[in-house]
């Protein structure tokens, strides 16, 4: 079966590879104007998998749904002002359907520039400082492959923990051969996302959840321009839960205290970089006792990458999530919910490789899975998801 699956895949990937190439200039941003610029991205990738979907109805045969769009603009009136905004549309499976949204906007002053020491502040809607990655996710070239390592940055809630309208307070120091930078945000959370009642609830009966008052802050360290990378980021966030017309919860809260260490060693070749997190979880008043159950998720990756003449890249990483770090198996959570065990964690070996050709970018991943807790319900329902799965992803990406 697999094998006609991978036969459909390469009737589709002389056509992908032609217009690639045909649609491959060379541009770098759009001037519109005195401190005004443009930039935008597109991307278009394909999903195979052995079983389970990803990415629209991978399990059976090539799927094309995963497609990113989106332009930004920025315009610095004055060297203390800056104004800016993104718009994107994003298709992914059932979770994302392409509406275009605004990503993020903000306005931004600078309160402290000297030379070696700067100081400012942001007020609308911004990208939570959460990891190295976070902040610069939603462009497919920033992104240490073609999807995130889901341990840390899980796409199920990816809008939740992406952006949050609020006010921020950020700086950096510069000395010798050492940087740091300093941010920390005062917002309500982002709960548009069709998967988080899955993802905090486990079904969805048409209930909504509405942000309340949260923070999330971090402290990034650098060494000799890059050579060493650290950073500490921590924050709680909360949410409260508004029931559906037909719904056997109650109006309930959720508070997650989450903390993620990140390190990264450059040199000229290789890029090695280690991420560990965990998010405690406290739900109450829902009247189900076991969404009440308090648990710690916990979450990790290491992925070594190297590089060589041509821009050519090739990453190998092992990336671990567990949604309770008591219960690694999901056993104790099956023997209570009825479900398979393997709905609690993931165990994801990536092997990829990229191509940069001016401003575009060709990437191929294979992913070797074990677990299925950061698959989205909506794209393979719980009771039909297999536990050990493989997956192939190919993506072209360009931006301007």
């Amino acid at each position: 079966m697999i094998r006609s699956r991978f036969s459909a895949l390469i009737r589709w990937a002389p056509s992908l590879f032609f217009w690639t190439m045909v649609f491959a200039p060379s541009v770098h941003g759009v001037e519109l104007g005195e401190g005004l610029q443009a930039h935008g991205f597109i991307s278009q990738g394909m999903s195979l998998t052995s079983d389970n979907n990803f990415g629209g109805n991978s399990d059976s045969g090539p799927a094309w749904d995963l497609r990113e769009a989106g332009a930004n603009l920025s315009w610095r009136p004055t060297p203390d002002w800056l104004i800016s905004g993104q718009a994107l549309a994003r298709w992914a499976g059932e979770t994302d359907n392409g509406d275009l949204r605004l990503d993020y906007g903000f306005v931004d002053r600078t309160l402290l520039a000297d030379g070696e020491t700067q100081v400012g502040v942001r007020l609308g809607k911004l990208k939570n400082p959460l990891g190295f990655y976070n902040t610069t996710r939603d462009v497919a070239h920033t992104r240490p492959g073609i999807i995130m390592p889901q341990s840390i940055y899980m796409d199920r809630g990816r809008n939740f923990w992406l952006v949050a309208s609020g006010l921020s307070l950020y700086g950096n120091r510069e000395h010798a051969n050492n940087a740091v930078s300093w941010q920390i945000s005062a917002f309500e959370p982002e709960v548009d996302d069709s998967d988080l009642n899955y993802l905090m609830l486990g079904r969805d009966f048409g209930g909504e959840f509405h942000g309340r008052s949260s923070w999330l802050g971090q402290i990034m360290y650098e060494r000799e321009g890059g050579l060493w990378r650290a950073g500490l980021s921590l924050g709680d966030l909360a949410i409260k839960y508004r029931p559906g017309v037909v719904d056997p919860f109650n109006a309930g809260h959720t508070d997650l205290s989450t903390w993620v260490l990140s390190l990264e060693h450059n040199s000229e070749n290789w890029s090695v970089t280690a991420e560990y997190g965990q998010t405690e979880v406290r739900s109450r008043e829902y009247g189900i006792p076991i969404v009440e159950r308090d648990n710690t998720t916990e979450a990790w990756y290491v992925q070594a990458t190297r590089r060589f003449p041509g821009d050519w890249q090739v990453f190998l990483r092992y990336d671990v999530f567990y949604f309770d770090k008591s219960d690694h198996s999901g056993e104790d959570f099956a023997s209570i919910a009825g479900a398979n065990p393997w709905i609690r964690y993931a165990k994801d070996w990536t092997l990829g490789v990229r191509k940069d050709i001016d401003r575009w970018t060709l990437s191929a991943e294979w992913h070797q899975i074990d677990g299925t807790a950061w698959l989205s319900p909506a794209d393979t329902p719980y009771n039909q998801q297999s536990q050990e799965w493989d997956m192939l992803l190919l993506q072209a990406a360009w931006r301007f």
